[in-house]
């Protein structure tokens, strides 16, 4: 089975927050770099940073439908690297409807 392109709407808007990301890096000279990740399908991004070895705080954010409007649901999560992607994973995979 072959993997698909996103659709282009989904890979420019990707482009564009990576662009403001790698900006945000480069202007604020943060201590800690900002990093982002987000889904081909465009129904979850992730902006996290790790504050210390080992650790991670992810603000991850979610597109879905509820009672016929669009929302988007915005949750953080901080603490042990693994620990905390798979938690953030888990709860997106729920909101989004998947197992």
């Amino acid at each position: 089975m072959t993997e698909q392109a996103p659709p282009q709407d989904t890979k420019n808007a990707m482009d564009v927050l990576q662009a403001w990301v790698d900006d945000y890096n480069v202007r604020a000279a943060p201590h800690i770099r900002l990093g982002s990740a987000g889904e081909a399908g465009g129904a979850q991004l992730r902006l996290k940073y790790s504050p210390a070895d080992g650790q991670i705080s992810i603000l991850h954010l979610v597109a879905v439908e509820r009672a016929g409007r669009a929302a988007i649901l915005v949750r953080r999560f901080d603490g042990p690297t693994p620990e905390t992607a798979v938690e953030a994973g888990l709860w997106a995979s729920k909101e989004l409807g998947r197992r």
